[in-house]
């Protein structure tokens, strides 16, 4: 997850236009960072695109911090690249 989470910050970094550094873990999305579904969703996309995968997206919704999804994000990856890997070897 450490290896995301990162990218993450630097995607919502620029969708909010601020430093990385100013976003914290515990923020909310909506209230404290006044992100609107739409912002997140277009996020997942932008993940997608950097990490050349199908994320499955169902969650967003519950991600209620940048902890969550930073969260959601790492485990829909991996999920995405393990899927790949088993398309490969199969």
């Amino acid at each position: 997850m450490e290896l995301l989470q990162s990218p993450v910050l630097d995607v919502l970094a620029h969708h909010l236009g601020r430093p990385a550094a100013t976003i914290h873990s515990w923020q909310d999305l909506e209230r404290d960072l006044d992100m609107s579904p739409l912002e997140v969703a277009l996020m997942a996309v932008e993940i997608e695109r950097m990490e050349a995968v199908e994320l499955d997206v169902k969650g967003l919704p519950q991600a209620r911090t940048v902890g969550d999804l930073v969260t959601l994000f790492a485990r829909e990856v991996d999920r995405a690249r393990d899927a790949r890997v088993e398309l490969v070897v199969a």
